[in-house]
């Protein structure tokens, strides 16, 4: 019974499209929050960007409920001015 339960979840998990963001975060210090941030779960690049009190991030997540909760523990991050975020398309 578990094997058929297993089976019959794994074909409509395929067609589940992941959401993909940029997150732009105005910040003191880019490059230490850059790296806090790389070790959250679902952001899948961190950078510092140049001449700027800015870091941005590539995240990915399975639904807009999960996104919203990364979204919500980057603005909480110590040091986070303000984000402002881009759905990939």
């Amino acid at each position: 019974m578990m094997q058929l339960a297993q089976q019959t979840q794994a074909p409509a998990m395929e067609h589940v499209r992941r959401v993909s963001a940029y997150v732009f975060v105005s910040c003191a210090q880019p490059k230490r929050l850059a790296r806090a941030l790389r070790r959250l779960p679902g952001v899948i690049k961190a950078d510092a960007l140049l001449g700027a009190s800015e870091a941005v991030l590539v995240v990915e997540r399975h639904n807009f409920e999960a996104l919203q909760s990364l979204l919500t523990e980057v603005q909480s991050t110590p040091g986070v001015r303000k984000i402002s975020v881009k759905l990939a398309a």
